[in-house]
């Protein structure tokens, strides 16, 4: 039977924070939802949680595969889908209780294609902002565009939305099986819909971990993470070159200030010497691709940071970023 929304929840070992994340859909106000669990190869207790959920409750059902990622996991998600709409959630997160309904609703009204909202992070302390998303949600805007709101290039995460599924049916939206993935779908997903609508949240309460295994985005200096990283900014640029000239310029100054950043503080992290200068290859043919007036629009350390990549030798590099405060661009 077709239901309004359905979601889609990929885990792999979260036993820890998995309960709270599926109890947060469960009490949703929009009841009306397909919720599906994909089991990406769990080896600890996860498993047994997401059984107790689908012999409770029919809205929910379980998936399994061998751990292939969480893109994949999604993909696998994706072709079970009956709903309407097609929503997304991490397995150690909390949806808003009635996110789906505010989502959905808003959707239902202004025939838009993505409905997107506020995110707020939490750890044991509490709640606090979520900084990747400052400023994106502070009014509601219906029927709006990512080429009217250029801030929309700052909103790259899959969960804190509702899609409809014709739209993304078709446009034959896949993710990519690398980490890191979530803006190789999100970006081109804002682009290539006819509209969008923006309500003011939070809808979505993104976890940090207090303890446990650290989650993908705890991980950044990890190889694998590195590699999708790079994967992302690449997907993203390319498909703003062939889409829109300006949208382009304005996401390579958000990559330039965050991501391109990140891999340069991650080399004094990296023990290859071989994979060093892999890194500092892609930076900069990064950096070559970029429109000089953006280099412009950086803060005064940034561009020394990209000159002394540019001009210097590995050592001076190194000593450069080391030299840096460890927060200092990230």
């Amino acid at each position: 039977m077709q239901a309004a929304l359905s979601v889609i929840i990929p885990f792999y070992c979260v036993e820890r924070y998995f309960g709270e994340c599926l109890e947060s859909v469960a009490e949703q106000t929009l009841r009306d939802l397909q919720v599906i669990m994909v089991d990406d190869g769990s080896t600890d207790g996860s498993r047994h949680i997401a059984e107790k959920y689908a012999r409770r409750d029919s809205r929910f059902q379980l998936i399994r595969q061998p751990n292939r990622g969480l893109g994949a996991a999604r993909n696998t998600g994706l072709q079970e889908i009956r709903g309407r709409y097609i929503a997304f959630a991490d397995s150690d997160d909390i949806v808003a209780p009635d996110a789906y309904e505010l989502l959905v609703g808003v959707l239902e009204e202004s025939g838009s294609d993505i409905a997107c909202g506020g995110v707020q992070r939490f750890n044991r302390d509490g709640f606090y902002p979520s900084s990747l998303h400052e400023g994106i949600f502070d009014e509601e805007v219906k029927g709006t565009h990512i080429t009217r709101q250029t801030k929309l290039l700052g909103d790259r995460t899959v969960w804190n939305k509702v899609y409809r599924r014709s739209f993304w049916d078709d446009h034959g939206l896949i993710f990519p099986e690398h980490q890191l993935e979530d803006a190789c779908v999100t970006v081109p997903a804002h682009v290539l819909a006819t509209s969008v609508d923006i309500v003011t949240g939070p809808v979505y309460f993104w976890r940090h971990r207090d303890d446990g295994p650290p989650s993908i985005t705890q991980r950044l200096f990890d190889l694998d993470i590195i590699e999708g990283r790079m994967s992302q900014v690449t997907t993203v640029s390319e498909f703003l070159a062939t889409h829109d000239a300006h949208l382009k310029e304005t996401y390579d100054l958000v990559a330039l200030e965050h991501d391109i950043l990140i891999l340069v503080t991650a080399l004094p992290h990296v023990g290859d010497p071989a994979y060093r200068k892999k890194l500092v290859r892609y930076t900069k043919n990064f950096l070559a691709s970029v429109d000089p007036r953006v280099m412009d629009q950086l803060n005064e350390n940034a561009r020394l940071c990209y000159r002394i990549l540019q001009e210097g030798s590995m050592d001076e590099i190194l000593r450069f970023v080391e030299e840096q405060p460890r927060t200092a661009f990230l």
